[in-house]
C-alpha cells in the first residue's frame, strides 16, 4: 500500500481574519505577521523535504504558498476546488454580526447540508476537498505534499472524516496552523497524522 503525504495548511494572517471578517471567496492582503506565519510555516516543514506545492487560487492562499516555495525552492500549482467554502451573502461580514443569524450554529459549527443564501454546503465543501485531495494522491503517489488552503474548508474537510468539533474554524485554526495528513491507496484512504 503507497503512502502519500499531505502538509495542510491555513494561509498566513489576513487584514480580515484581524477584523474578523469572514472571506470566503473575497479576499484580503496579508498582514505583516501573515507573511511571517508564511516563512515560519515553510520552516516547520522544511525537514520533511516536501516535493510539491499546492495552493487554493485565492489572494492570501497564493502568497502564503510563494512564500513558502522560495523558502523551499519547489514547484508550485494552484488548485481551483482547493478554494475556501463560499459563503454566500455572509462573506465581508463581521462575525459578531453572522453570529447572530439563527443558522449560524448548524453552518459554521456542524456538519451539514444547509448552506448561507448563495453558498456552499459544509459537506459539499468537504466532498470537493476530499475529491480533489484524492485526485493529487493518485497523480502524485507517495509523495509529500504541502497544500495552502484555508481554515472552513479545512473543518469541512476533518468533518467529513468523522473529525467533527463544536467549534467554529476561526475557534479550531490559527493561521498558519498545519496538521499531517496520510493518504493510501485503499479505503478509507485518509488518516490524520499528527495537529
Amino acid at each position: 500500500m503507497i503512502k502519500t503525504v499531505f502538509f495542510l495548511a491555513r494561509h498566513g494572517e489576513t487584514y480580515w481574519n484581524k477584523a474578523m471578517r469572514f472571506q470566503g471567496h473575497l479576499d484580503s492582503a496579508l498582514t505583516e505577521l501573515g507573511q511571517w506565519q508564511s516563512h515560519q510555516l515553510a520552516q516547520q516543514v522544511k525537514m520533511n523535504n516536501i516535493d510539491i506545492i499546492y495552493s487554493s487560487p485565492l489572494g492570501r492562499a497564493q502568497a502564503t504558498a510563494k512564500i513558502c516555495q522560495k523558502i523551499l525552492n519547489r514547484p508550485y500549482q494552484v488548485e481551483s476546488d482547493l478554494i475556501e467554502r463560499n459563503l454566500g451573502l455572509w462573506q465581508g461580514q463581521r462575525v459578531e454580526e453572522v453570529a447572530l443569524h439563527p443558522d449560524y450554529d448548524e453552518i459554521l459549527q456542524q456538519f451539514s447540508k444547509l448552506s448561507s443564501h448563495g453558498g456552499e454546503s459544509a459537506i459539499a465543501c468537504s466532498e470537493r476537498i476530499q475529491r480533489k485531495l484524492h485526485q493529487v494522491a493518485k497523480h502524485y503517489s507517495g509523495a509529500k505534499i504541502l497544500v495552502i488552503f484555508h481554515g472552513e474548508a479545512l473543518r469541512c474537510f476533518l468533518a467529513g472524516l468523522g473529525k467533527v468539533s463544536k467549534a467554529n474554524a476561526y475557534e479550531q485554526f490559527q493561521n498558519g496552523c498545519m496538521l499531517k495528513l496520510a493518504h493510501h491507496t485503499e479505503p478509507p484512504y485518509f488518516y490524520i497524522e499528527s495537529e
